[in-house]
């Protein structure tokens, strides 16, 4: 391209020199009228050079700042001008076609690498040396409570000891960090490595929640009981309903000589058959911990879903009694979600709030409902009622566990069942006797 231009110039020029040449002549030898018509052509074509030389200028000038701006709209000409300025207007269209493709083949690289570390369960977060965010996914804006992460500053308002950590943390360390938030206490563990990008030392920060890992553990240890007992206990207990219905039968409707040992033996396989059943009973209860379905999603109302829910609860007792406040939760929020599912983990929440604000005067629970910017669905259900002691918060999830007379201990269980089956999370946050908080996230 360059080359042929140059020889136009080159040309350009020779003529340019020829005719400045001729005309000095012809005045030297008085040919003022021959003079003066050279000198008129070295003017053209010096006017021609330079109008060549500006258009190529200004085409290569606008075609960089262009390229420069990511602005591929760009379009020249490539039948209008001389032959070297339409030969210029057709390499550069087709610089841009090359470069244009490049880009696109680059951005969709970029989106794909994009959603593989987006799928990724533990959070990444590459920062320079300045401590810009380079890059990051979902799961570290969640594990570090951000909706938007782009410099180490903004994890003043999440901890500030944490941004020392952030700042100071070093490849090949691995530290634990203990997080408060909004959302609940979570334990991170924080791992560093370094490479070089783009002649840029850079600093990968790998984030884990070890208490989301350590229950994940717990949680199929205890699955694995539950099916053992249940099959060992149903093996046992089967065999005795069946035989002692068939006894029960059998005295019932046959004459005993003794009125005495049949009145007993029939009253005793009476308790044996209702204790077998109850058995049975209690022990399926529990096989529902091992069975959460797998979620049929579908699109709802979220405020429709939420006074579903309330009034689902009104049966309780202490429901009256209670104030429900449910103006932060927006009329047109739309959930994609098993709502079956989430009703029960929502009712579960909303009945034990109610039960434990029985006989508080100013009982109240407060539930709220937002998308975050990252299309992230969030619900919490707050009560303020006696809250719940540090010691027993970190067993309210584990199966079994209740301080309920009638409890099951269950509830809570499979409502973390249930969220982790839709990839969410359930957290609670408590103050003693003035607030407990359960967020949902899904």
């Amino acid at each position: 391209m360059f080359r042929r231009i140059s020889l136009h110039l080159l040309l350009f020029i020779l003529i340019i020199v020829g005719c400045s040449v001729a005309s000095a002549a012809f005045f030297y030898f008085s040919y003022k009228g021959w003079g003066l018509l050279c000198a008129l052509g070295a003017i053209i074509y010096i006017s021609k050079t330079l109008t060549l030389y500006n258009s190529v200028n200004r085409k290569l000038a606008y075609f960089f700042e262009s390229i420069e701006n990511d602005d591929y709209s760009i379009n020249f000409i490539e039948k209008k001008g001389t032959s070297s300025e339409m030969f210029l207007s057709y390499i550069l269209n087709k610089m841009k076609s090359v470069l244009q493709k490049i880009r696109i083949e680059a951005q969709q690289k970029e989106k794909f690498y994009e959603m593989i570390l987006g799928s990724i369960h533990s959070g990444i977060v590459i920062l320079n040396s300045k401590g810009f965010v380079l890059q990051s996914n979902t799961a570290a804006l969640k594990l570090l409570g951000l909706d938007v992460f782009t410099h180490i500053r903004q994890l003043e308002r999440v901890d500030p000891a944490l941004t020392v950590l952030f700042d100071t943390i070093r490849p090949g360390d691995n530290k634990t960090f203990p997080l408060t938030m909004e959302r609940g206490s979570v334990q991170l563990s924080i791992k560093a490595s370094g490479m070089t990008l783009e002649n840029e030392f850079v600093r990968l920060i790998v984030i884990h929640d070890i208490n989301n890992e350590m229950d994940e553990k717990e949680i199929e240890s205890w699955i694995k009981l539950i099916r053992v007992l249940s099959h060992e206990i149903m093996n046992s207990i089967a065999p005795i309903t069946s035989l002692s219905d068939t006894l029960l039968t059998l005295y019932e409707d046959k004459d005993v000589p003794d009125s005495d040992i049949r009145s007993n033996a029939i009253s005793g396989l009476h308790v044996i058959s209702e204790t077998s059943k109850g058995l049975v009973s209690f022990v399926e209860s529990y096989r529902k911990f091992t069975r959460i379905p797998t979620p049929t999603r579908e699109l709802f109302n979220v405020s429709e879903f939420i006074q579903r829910i309330v009034i689902l609860c009104s049966a309780e007792d202490n429901f009256n009694a209670v104030k429900i406040d449910m103006s932060e939760v927006p009329e047109d929020l739309k959930l994609y979600a098993d709502s079956n599912l989430l009703g029960q983990v929502l009712i579960n929440i909303v009945k034990n709030a109610i039960q434990a604000l029985s006989g508080r005067k100013d009982a109240c629970i407060i539930i709220k409902a937002w998308k975050t910017e990252n299309d992230r669905t969030i619900f919490t259900i707050k009560d303020n009622g006696p809250g719940i002691p540090e010691e027993l918060i970190k067993q309210i999830f584990v199966p079994f566990f209740t301080t309920k007379e009638q409890g099951s201990g269950i509830g809570l269980s499979i409502a973390r069942q249930i969220m982790r089956a839709h990839g969410g999370s359930i957290r609670v946050h408590s103050v003693p006797n003035k607030e407990t908080r359960f967020t949902i996230e899904l």
